[in-house]
């Protein structure tokens, strides 16, 4: 991996107002719940389920943390709440994993938020520019590669997300310096326990059959996965406006599936599923439904119900799709 691009301004808000492309939150959502004790005085506030996980185990019960979007919500198409205006109006600092993606909740959030809250663009911090991948790369002649529609779902890339757990730490110490030594241990914690999901990810995933390492994915998430673990990715299957699919669209997702020559493809519980299941049996390809970038698995509470568990359980469901043994899983501690 490339080193991370040095780091950027945090106050974004007056560069991000004038951008209509510009977002708050992503694919989908969780639990738009507190997770600190009613005595912090730090208030944070990010945009799906993973992150509101990955802030909370940094912030511990110096910080009051909410996600914008609420649990079983579809953050493509989400309409914003009244109650989603008043946790903006209350924030010390928004955390977000990238800025492009719910166009109405970001113009929502830039509306409310307090002039001296801080931004933190997660992305922007980690992500260097030459390893950013978009949707529509192409070049003109013989000139470089480029492209114009960013993919911007880095955080199921193990190591992108543990260079995201640091700038988090950076961003609470610098919010509430009294804490930065409990934010710096606890995201020390975090990132061994993500460490160990890492080399378990690896010795799963090597198990995969050479002529098994293709994903065929129904949504985006997955092509920095892809890249850093040795898979092609093929997709997404989905309408890039998130429309049902038409009886063409239809017909090529089962020969861009039979193409493949896999034995699975990849859809999300979040995403229409009697569509891709008549795939699956046009196709004669079976189809793993529950992928997620954005939900996390069992209930607020749960042990696995966490970013380490979602992780853990996509790359369960990748293994065992494709073929391969995912038993070195079996030890990792989602809690």
């Amino acid at each position: 991996m490339c080193p991370a691009s040095p780091r950027r301004s945090r106050r974004l808000l007056t560069a991000l107002a004038l951008t209509a492309a510009l977002v708050l939150a992503a694919c989908g959502g969780d639990d738009s719940t507190t997770a600190a004790s009613g005595d912090a005085s730090l208030r944070v506030a990010t945009s799906i389920a993973p992150f509101e996980d990955l802030v909370s185990q940094v912030a511990g019960d110096r910080a009051e943390v909410s996600s914008i979007v609420p649990a079983g919500v579809d953050g493509h198409t989400y309409e914003p709440t009244p109650g989603d205006v008043r946790i903006l109006t209350e924030v010390d600092l928004l955390i977000l994993p990238d800025v492009e993606l719910n166009p109405v909740v970001s113009s929502l959030a830039f509306d409310n938020l307090p002039e001296d809250a801080e931004v933190v663009d997660l992305n922007a911090q980690v992500v260097p520019e030459d390893e950013v991948i978009f949707a529509d790369s192409h070049s003109h002649g013989d000139g470089p590669s480029h492209g114009h529609q960013r993919n911007v779902h880095t955080w199921t890339n193990l190591p992108y997300a543990k260079q995201m757990v640091g700038e988090i730490v950076t961003a609470l110490s610098d919010a509430d310096p009294d804490g930065a030594d409990v934010y710096e241990a606890n995201g020390e914690e975090l990132l061994a326990e993500m460490d160990q999901l890492m080399s378990a990810t690896q010795q799963a995933l090597a198990t995969v059959p050479d002529e098994n390492r293709t994903l065929v994915v129904y949504h985006d998430s997955w092509s920095y996965f892809g890249r850093f673990y040795g898979f092609d990715v093929q997709g997404a299957l989905q309408a890039v406006n998130f429309a049902e699919p038409s009886a063409a669209e239809l017909r090529t997702m089962v020969q861009q599936v039979q193409a493949a020559g896999v034995p699975a493809f990849f859809g999300s519980e979040v995403f229409p599923t009697s569509v891709l299941e008549q795939v699956a049996s046009e196709s004669g390809v079976d189809y793993v439904g529950n992928l997620s970038d954005d939900k996390l698995p069992g209930e607020a509470g749960d042990p696995n119900h966490s970013y380490i568990g979602m992780m853990t359980e996509n790359v369960r469901l990748i293994v065992d799709g494709l073929g391969g043994d995912a038993s070195a899983l079996d030890d990792v501690d989602a809690a």
